[in-house]
């Protein structure tokens, strides 16, 4: 299978980098199957559901030393980095008096008290430490864009990020409202950060009960609309909605995953046995979310006559998507022999008269070839895996087949074809 020819051709057209990985076990996500959003969401959450539930607070291992481990300041032995307002603390020492556990799925939201029933309530990928007076203005607001009109939270400068104040959006926090009708906006720097970590909370927990203890979960939907977020300051809810998803989205998009966030998931997954896949794998984000892209497979120009008299055509098996492989023909060229599919990141023009090929030109360069043959009735089909990125969304490809014709002209040609690479 000409995996490696097309993965160039894809990175010839992206030319940006790949971050680093995390420390993701071999095989963790191996049953994943990212063909549809649908497929995606349902395997996805069978492997991320079930982690261990932490205690709150306990003299055993519990929320506290997690988060003060996943956010150990970089260039401080024993602080950490506050989540909001990015300043350092005394780890451990400064508890309560300068910073408290700040759930960005809001307790109020559905996942009011602690429990065996309430999982969400301690899952310390959505916890995270944020000084006190910063925890308490976010509130239970929902995440969201904010103007020069809200009120400023600057943060502190640490790690490379943070300080100043005064200019929007700059490097601060933003909010205004109150409860479901107020507004918080994360400062950017750890804007992705509290995106992915609510992303997750909405694959991983979508009602039923625990594997392991038998416990009920509850499902907990991102919603658009303020008036179907939850607000319940009493009870533990089956079905609990927050937000906002579009803001969230756009936050994912903004703040690519650091080595900071990185770090968070593999101290959490060390704790509670599962991982935040979409910092594993942001691009997964767009497949649950992102709106459908369609792909396309378009010919053009003419081919050369063979000497069996009919021109070889060019033709695919459905159209390409990032994730999906797709499959491109080659129908009625000479029978048996080396057939070659030229595969090529720009359109050509190339007359192929100096070949001793009439009225037929060259559309796409060997480049990239994949080498095959044809078969007794001159078709020939090669199947190509397109990666799973959604930055190769609307990308194009030129395609061209060329055979031996040891009976004509020497070579033959179809014509040129396209694709245009979508999302489902």
């Amino acid at each position: 299978m000409p995996t490696l020819p097309f993965l160039r051709l894809l990175l010839a057209l992206t030319l940006l980098a790949v971050p680093l990985a995390a420390q993701i076990p071999p095989g963790y996500y191996a049953t994943v199957d990212t063909s549809s959003a649908a497929r995606l969401r349902s395997t996805l959450h069978e492997v991320i559901d079930d982690h261990r539930k932490l205690p709150y607070t306990s003299s055993s291992l519990d929320t506290w030393d997690v988060l003060e481990s996943a956010q150990a300041d970089p260039n401080a032995a024993g602080r950490i980095l506050d989540i909001y307002r990015n300043r350092s603390f005394r780890s451990g020492a400064d508890r309560v008096s300068g910073y408290n556990r700040e759930h960005t799925w809001p307790q109020s939201h559905g996942i009011t008290n602690d429990g065996p029933d309430n999982a969400p309530y301690t899952d310390c990928h959505h916890l995270f430490l944020a000084e006190v007076a910063y925890n308490t203005a976010r509130s239970n607001k929902p995440f969201d864009a904010c103007t020069v009109a809200c009120s400023e939270y600057p943060t502190d400068a640490n790690d490379g990020a943070g300080g100043g104040s005064g200019n929007f959006p700059g490097w601060s926090n933003w909010t205004s409202g109150s409860f479901e009708q107020g507004r918080w906006q994360v400062w950017r720097r750890r804007q992705g950060d509290i995106a992915r970590a609510m992303l997750y909370l909405d694959v991983r927990y979508e009602g039923g009960t625990h594997g392991g203890t038998g416990q009920p979960e509850p499902d907990l939907q991102l919603t658009d609309d303020r008036n179907r977020i939850t607000i319940d300051n009493s009870n533990n809810l089956a079905l609990a909605r927050s937000g906002l998803l579009s803001a969230l989205l756009q936050w994912h998009a903004d703040d690519p995953v650091d080595a900071w966030e990185r770090h968070k998931n593999d101290v959490v997954f060390g704790a509670q046995g599962n991982r935040n896949p979409f910092i594993d794998h942001p691009e997964w984000v767009d497949v649950l979310w992102g709106q459908a892209v369609p792909g396309s497979f378009t010919t053009y120009g003419t081919g050369c006559a063979s000497s069996n008299g009919f021109t070889p055509a060019i033709g695919a098996l459905g159209a390409p998507y990032v994730g999906s492989p797709i499959t491109l023909t080659l129908s009625v060229g000479p029978a048996n022999q080396p057939a070659v599919l030229n595969l090529d990141p720009l359109r050509r023009s190339i007359d192929l008269s100096v070949l001793g090929l009439i009225g037929c030109s060259g559309y796409a360069l060997g480049i990239l070839p994949v080498e095959t043959s044809t078969n007794l009735f001159g078709s020939a089909a090669t199947t190509i895996p397109v990666p799973l990125d959604n930055r190769l969304v609307g990308a194009t490809v030129q395609a061209q087949w060329f055979a031996l014709d040891p009976a004509g002209a020497g070579l033959t040609a179809s014509g040129g074809a396209e694709l245009r690479l979508g999302r489902r």
